[in-house]
């Protein structure tokens, strides 16, 4: 029985100490570590770049980059405005947006959220002034993010005909 309540009293003491080691490893509560849309600021990612040897052509890229079908995609900048684990929900949201603003709106799926974007920007700038329309327009917690955008929309020119 005394062996009994020494190792009650044992166990009793390890989780009192193994709390107090996780309280003080734990993650502080200041209200500035918080995370803040408006002070987020991407690092610049290195895109990959594909050549591919097996197309014909005299250059290999050329014959890409003048068929119609190509899907032009860099990298750039779009306002993330929610992410939501309901598709239903995004794509409402979406479609409010594709009809109120000029800028396209799209849903992006990646495990587990729909994520509702808006734009094709190739400057940080223009992305700002969306975010800040978006916060006007009640969206609080709209944010821009680096992410591959088609920049057929942003009315940018790729590559021109010699």
């Amino acid at each position: 029985m005394i062996c009994s309540h020494r190792v009650h009293k044992g166990l009793f003491y390890a989780l009192i100490f193994f709390g107090l080691v996780a309280v003080g490893l734990g993650q502080e509560s200041d209200v500035k570590k918080i995370f803040d849309p408006n002070e987020h600021r991407d690092v610049q990612p290195k895109w990959p770049v594909i050549i591919n040897n097996v197309l014909e052509g005299e250059n290999p890229i050329d014959s890409i980059l003048t068929a119609d079908t190509v899907h032009w995609v860099t990298e750039g900048f779009r306002v993330q405005v929610i992410a939501s684990k309901s598709m239903t929900k995004s794509d409402s949201l979406s479609s409010i947006l594709n009809a109120t603003l000029t800028d396209s709106a799209y849903v992006i799926y990646e495990t587990p959220n729909y994520k509702v974007r808006v734009g094709d920007y190739v400057a940080r700038e223009d992305a700002d002034k969306m975010r800040e329309s978006l916060n006007k327009m009640g969206y609080r917690s709209a944010w821009v993010i680096r992410t591959r955008i088609t920049p057929q929309q942003t009315g940018m020119i790729i590559r021109t005909q010699k």
